[in-house]
């Protein structure tokens, strides 16, 4: 009896310390998704010889492909004082180290729908404070390129048509909606901008 007792006693405890464990990993994670996002020490893609002068004015942009989760740039928003690392890749792996470019999309200079996601709660939390009119710029290897925001909507999770090829370049930026829904949110909320500067490109890119 002294032994139930006991362990009786050790359950409620047991419980408390699984609790946090659990919500301290919880936690490590969110910080390195919000508060350190840029600090992470991120494999880098390398473009090739076009990018940096050595006369391959053959070679298209984004040759070789970038690899997923190789950092190909950064989203800054110049209204809100954010910037975010974007990954090639939308897996929840690549979400994890910052917004995750759409592999299936086309990459920044390529003239159609770039199109980029991350959560709702850790990096693309700022969409909730984007206006039409307000600038994002997308750093790459090869230069900045320019978006302005031209909309917002709020589409269910089946929607392919936001992911659809556009005939001018666009950037389209996905989220999870209700931006303060806890758990799985069932709606997806996209921004979309278009292109308006590209950077000059070496050898007449």
């Amino acid at each position: 009896m002294r032994r139930l007792a006991l362990g009786a006693r050790a359950v409620p405890f047991l419980v408390a310390l699984v609790g946090a464990v659990i919500a301290g990993d919880a936690g490590w994670a969110y910080l390195w998704e919000t508060v350190w996002v840029n600090d992470r020490p991120l494999p880098s893609y390398q473009p090739g010889p076009r990018a940096i002068g050595q006369g391959a004015q053959d070679v298209p942009l984004w040759m070789p492909p970038p690899r997923p989760g190789q950092k190909i740039g950064e989203l800054v928003f110049p209204a809100e004082g954010v910037r975010v690392p974007v990954v090639q890749g939308d897996s929840w792996a690549d979400l994890a180290l910052g917004a995750g470019h759409d592999p299936a999309s086309v990459l920044p200079g390529q003239g159609s729908n770039v199109y980029v996601a991350g959560h709702r709660d850790t990096v693309f939390h700022v969409l909730s404070r984007l206006h039409v009119g307000d600038l994002v710029e997308f750093e790459t290897p090869y230069g900045t390129f320019t978006y302005q925001v031209t909309g917002a909507q709020i589409v269910p999770p089946s929607d392919t048509a936001v992911t659809a090829p556009t005939p001018r370049e666009t950037l389209t930026l996905q989220t999870c909606w209700p931006f303060d829904y806890i758990g799985f949110a069932p709606l997806r909320y996209i921004v979309h901008t278009r292109l308006v500067h590209r950077p000059h490109l070496t050898n007449g890119g």
